[in-house]
C-alpha cells in the first residue's frame, strides 16, 4: 500500500521540478525532499500578500502581514503607503498563461500588449485551492483559506451541532456562497435556516473583512468603492464589511435594467454587505441619504453576461460592454474623489474571461477577443488617469490580477470515481470546472485506509493522474498557507484532498454524461492555475 510519506514526497518532487507549484515556497525549498523545513516561512508574494497589502494601504491593521505583503504595499502606494488613489481590477481566471496565450508580445513593438508590457510575471501566485470562493474570500479578509477564513472550495460540507439517540441536530449542509444568497445547496435553504448565518455570517467566513475596519474608522485614510455585477449578492454584502440584518432574508432586490448603473448602498444581500463593513441602506432605486457610511463607502452594479451568449457575438459584446460601463464608473468615482480632495480605493471585478474558458476552453479564439477587449478597456482607464487634473495626471497605482489561471480539460480527461471507491464515501466534493481538481473526500466512518488503498489499486490510474493526501499532510507542507488549518474549517475540508497533477479532472456521474466538449477548469497546483499576474501602473508609467 501507498505509504502517506510516499505521497508527501512524491508532490515534494513535483514543487521541487517546477512542475507543480506551492502557494507561496519556492522549487529550491523541495530540492532535498525529506531534508526538513528550511526555516523559509514565507519565500514568495501570494494573493493573500496582496489582499494584505491593500489592507494596509487602506488603513486597516492586519497584525499578521508578513514582509511581502508590507513590500507589495509600498510598492503600490509608496514609502507613505500616500498614493492618492488606488484601483484594483481583477480579472477572474485570467492568469499568466491566458495573457500569454491570447495578447501580444510586450517585445513586439507594432503591438505592444499594455498588459504583458506592465506585467510582473514570477511576483504572484494563487491560493490554494486556486478557484475562485477562496480567492475571494482571501481578498475580503487578507486570510488563508482553511487556515484563515472558511470558504476553502465550492459546496462545503458541514454540520451544526451534535445528534444525541433522542434529539438529532441539524442535517449536513453544503455551503456554498458565491450565490445570489448564501446557501445550502443540497435544499437551496438559506444558510441561517440550517444552522450557519449567525448576526454577522461569522460561522460561515470564519475570518471578518478588513473592510469592518474601514467602517468603524471616525475618519477613514480612503474612499472605498466597490463596482461589478454581483453588488446586492450575500457574499458581496459580506466581502464589503456591511452588517447583517435579521430581516435581510426576506428583502427582494429588483431587476437591474440593462446598461444602468446603480448604487448598491443598500446591499441587497449578504457578501456585499459584508464586505463594505456599513449597515443595509435604502433601496437601491431610491436616494440614498449620506451618513458617515455612505460617505466613504459606495458599490455600483454592473450588468454580467448570460451564459447561454458564451461563444457567440453578443456574448464577447456584452462582456466587453458592460466592463467598460465598470472601467467609466471607476474613472469617475476616482474624478468625483479627486474633486472632493480625498483619497481612494477602487475595485472592479470581472467575471472574464473565465466565464468564457469554462464553456469554450482556454484556447478558444473567443477568448482571445474577450481577453483582448478588456486589455483595451484597462489601457484606456490608465490614459484617462493621465489626461486628468489639467493634463498632469492624477497620483495614482492601477493593479491588474486575478484569482486564478486555467488549464482545458477534454472529455477524455474528466474521470468518475470508481465504484468502490463510492462505496468508502460520504460526500465526494468533485466537479468538471475545478472542484474535481482538488477534491474533497469525505470517508464513511472508519474507512480512511480501505479507501487508500483501493485508491492506489484502482484501474483507470487515479494514483498516476492524482495526488492523495489527508488534510493534516496538506496542511504540513502549507498548502492552506503558514499556519494550521482552523478547528471551524476542518470538517470542511473531509477526510483526504485529492490533487490533480495534469489535466485530468474528478466529475460526478451526471457530469460525465452532460459534457461532451472541452471545458475550462481550475482549482489544483498547476503553473497555468497559481501563476496570476501583477500589473502594476504609476504615473511614471507608460500609457
Amino acid at each position: 500500500m501507498t505509504s502517506c510519506t510516499e505521497e508527501v514526497d512524491r508532490l515534494q518532487r513535483l514543487f521541487a521540478s517546477g512542475e507543480l507549484i506551492h502557494p507561496f515556497l519556492e522549487a529550491s525549498h523541495f530540492s532535498d525532499v525529506g531534508g526538513g523545513d528550511d526555516g523559509c516561512a514565507h519565500c514568495t508574494s501570494n494573493f493573500a500578500d496582496l489582499s494584505a497589502a491593500f489592507a494596509l494601504c487602506c488603513g486597516a491593521s492586519i497584525p499578521s502581514a508578513s514582509p511581502e505583503a508590507e513590500e507589495l504595499a509600498r510598492d503600490i502606494a509608496g514609502e507613505k503607503l500616500d498614493c492618492r488613489h488606488i484601483i484594483l481590477i481583477l480579472c477572474d481566471g485570467m492568469g499568466n498563461s491566458v495573457i500569454d496565450e491570447h495578447c501580444s508580445s510586450g517585445t513586439d513593438t507594432s503591438t505592444p500588449s499594455f498588459l504583458r508590457t506592465h506585467n510582473n510575471p514570477a511576483r504572484l501566485r494563487a491560493v490554494f485551492p486556486s478557484t475562485t470562493p477562496a480567492a475571494l474570500t482571501t481578498l475580503a479578509t487578507a486570510s488563508w483559506p482553511g487556515s484563515g477564513h472558511g470558504m476553502p472550495g465550492w459546496d462545503l460540507r458541514d454540520k451544526s451541532g451534535c445528534d444525541y439517540p433522542d434529539s438529532p441536530a441539524a442535517t449536513h449542509v453544503h455551503l456554498r456562497c458565491l450565490a445570489e444568497s448564501i446557501v445550502d445547496v443540497r435544499s437551496g435553504r438559506p444558510a441561517e435556516e440550517v444552522g450557519f448565518g449567525g448576526s454577522d455570517w461569522d460561522n460561515v467566513f470564519v475570518e471578518r473583512p478588513w473592510a469592518n475596519q474601514i467602517a468603524e474608522q471616525t475618519s477613514p485614510r480612503r474612499r472605498m468603492i466597490y463596482i461589478n455585477a454581483y453588488n446586492g449578492d450575500e457574499y458581496q454584502q459580506w466581502g464589503q464589511g456591511k452588517e447583517k440584518k435579521a430581516d435581510m432574508k426576506d428583502e427582494v432586490e429588483e431587476e437591474v435594467p440593462t446598461k444602468k448603473r446603480k448604487s448598491s448602498l443598500d446591499g441587497g444581500s449578504d457578501f456585499s454587505s459584508w464586505q463594505m463593513g456599513r449597515p443595509r441602506g435604502p433601496s437601491m432605486e431610491q436616494d440614498v441619504t449620506a451618513d458617515e457610511h455612505d460617505e466613504w463607502f459606495d458599490a455600483v452594479k454592473i450588468e454580467e453576461t448570460a451564459f447561454d451568449t458564451l461563444g457567440k457575438p453578443e456574448g464577447y459584446d456584452g462582456a466587453i460592454s458592460f466592463f467598460r460601463d465598470g472601467a467609466k464608473a471607476a474613472i469617475e468615482h476616482i474624478a468625483q474623489a479627486e474633486a472632493d480632495n480625498v483619497s481612494s480605493f477602487v475595485y472592479l471585478y470581472t467575471a472574464h474571461p473565465d466565464k468564457h474558458m469554462h464553456a469554450l476552453g482556454v484556447e478558444s479564439d473567443e477568448v482571445g477577443r474577450v481577453v483582448r477587449g478588456i486589455e483595451k478597456e484597462i489601457q484606456h482607464i490608465w490614459s484617462s488617469l493621465g489626461t486628468q487634473n489639467n493634463g498632469d495626471g492624477l497620483d495614482c497605482a492601477l493593479v491588474v490580477t486575478a484569482d486564478h489561471g486555467h488549464v482545458t480539460v477534454k472529455p477524455d480527461e474528466m474521470v468518475q470515481l470508481p465504484a468502490n471507491i463510492v462505496a468508502c464515501l460520504e460526500y465526494a466534493n468533485v466537479g468538471a470546472w475545478g472542484k474535481g481538481r482538488h477534491a474533497y473526500l469525505h470517508c464513511r466512518a472508519g474507512l480512511q485506509q480501505t479507501l487508500r488503498q483501493r485508491w492506489r489499486d484502482a484501474p483507470n490510474g487515479l494514483a498516476d493522474t492524482f495526488i492523495l493526501l489527508t488534510i493534516e499532510e496538506a496542511a504540513d507542507l502549507r498548502l492552506f498557507g503558514p499556519n494550521a488549518v482552523k478547528m471551524e474549517v476542518r470538517p470542511r475540508m473531509g477526510d483526504f484532498v485529492a490533487i490533480a497533477v495534469g489535466r485530468h479532472t474528478l466529475v460526478s456521474p451526471k457530469e460525465a454524461s452532460q459534457h461532451k466538449a472541452a471545458q475550462g477548469a481550475h482549482g489544483s497546483l498547476l503553473p497555468e492555475e497559481m501563476h496570476i499576474p501583477f500589473v502594476l501602473c504609476k504615473p511614471e508609467s507608460p500609457t
